[in-house]
């Protein structure tokens, strides 16, 4: 299994927030700054396993500065068969560079609609927060 468990805290003394995260083997969480920047959050550990036992897991920080806004998603969302997962994941930083500024709701749709049909049987779920 995949998963990322994230944490936001408010930094002191300034409007920033800090996220800690740890990722196991899930795509990586996308963050987009005021002025357009997409970067992937690509550090992770190995996947989950009953067969792996348990592992020790590292977490990353990263500062967010207001108006950042964090991109959670499901793999159902950039994987397809016949298609190349890296490309799908190129759109979507694409998308969020171009229209991250938009109101949550409306990002959401157009993240959406531009969307390949999902792979039959797997789920898409994508979850998006803004600093204030």
């Amino acid at each position: 299994g995949t998963l990322v468990h994230a944490r936001l805290d408010p930094t002191a003394d300034s409007p920033d927030w800090t996220l800690t995260w740890s990722n196991a083997g899930h795509p990586p969480p996308l963050i987009r700054t005021r002025d357009g920047r997409v970067d992937l959050l690509e550090q992770h550990d190995i996947l989950f396993h009953k067969d792996l036992g348990p592992l020790h897991r590292t977490e990353a920080r990263r500062r967010l500065p207001a108006g950042s806004t964090l991109l959670f998603y499901t793999d159902g969302l950039i994987e397809r068969r016949d298609h190349d997962i890296d490309a799908s994941l190129a759109q979507l930083v694409d998308l969020l560079a171009r229209h991250g500024d938009l109101p949550l709701p409306e990002l959401l749709h157009r993240i959406s609609d531009s969307s390949a049909d999902p792979a039959r049987g797997d789920d898409v779920v994508v979850l998006a927060l803004r600093v204030p």
